[in-house]
């Protein structure tokens, strides 16, 4: 008799559980809520990835980038030049299509930048500018550099790298342009 009891308890206990599980819904515990101060994504109607609450906005330029734009943009309107920053690798090239290895060639730009590039009055692309600063001093920056630095010179781009913008620009576009 008290085994059998012992077996109702237990039975009786375990459908709660279960009970309990199910209303409460799954397991959110490594979200954080409204109570906390963040939003929590809404889900999506249509059963994807929700997007309200997944994102948020950030700056578009670091400070030395900003402060590096600001410098480069008059410098660059007075020599007839549009200042463009943060270009994908594949706004200004492309692999050729048809190469063997093609999609390898194009991942391996995919997603990466340029810091400025100067564009003639038809909006042609003439300079790309990178700036150099303390990252740039890692290996894996280097071979980065080196990469993208091999890549714009092999269609015709002139890369200019400076730690940061100073007047001394204009005289390496000048002299830039006289030597193609």
């Amino acid at each position: 008799m008290v085994l059998t009891l012992l077996l109702v308890l237990i039975v009786i206990i375990v459908l709660l559980f279960f009970m309990v599980l199910k209303t409460k819904g799954p397991d959110t515990s490594d979200t954080l809520d409204a109570a906390e101060g963040i939003s929590v994504p809404e889900p999506d109607p249509k059963g994807g990835l929700p997007i309200k609450g997944a994102y948020q906005r950030k700056w578009m330029f670091t400070y030395n980038e900003k402060t590096a734009y600001n410098k480069l943009k008059p410098i660059a309107e007075e020599l007839g030049y549009t200042v463009f920053a943060k270009v994908r690798l594949l706004d200004l090239l492309e692999p050729v299509r048809g190469t063997p290895k093609y999609k390898t060639y194009f991942y391996k730009i995919q997603a990466k930048h340029v810091d400025f590039v100067l564009c003639d009055r038809k909006l042609v692309a003439r300079y790309i500018i990178e700036l150099d600063d303390e990252s740039h001093q890692r290996r894996d920056r280097q071979l980065r550099d080196q990469f993208v630095d091999e890549v714009v010179e092999s269609v015709g781009y002139k890369i200019i790298h400076v730690p940061y913008i100073t007047d001394d620009i204009k005289q390496q576009l000048l002299s830039t342009d006289q030597n193609p």
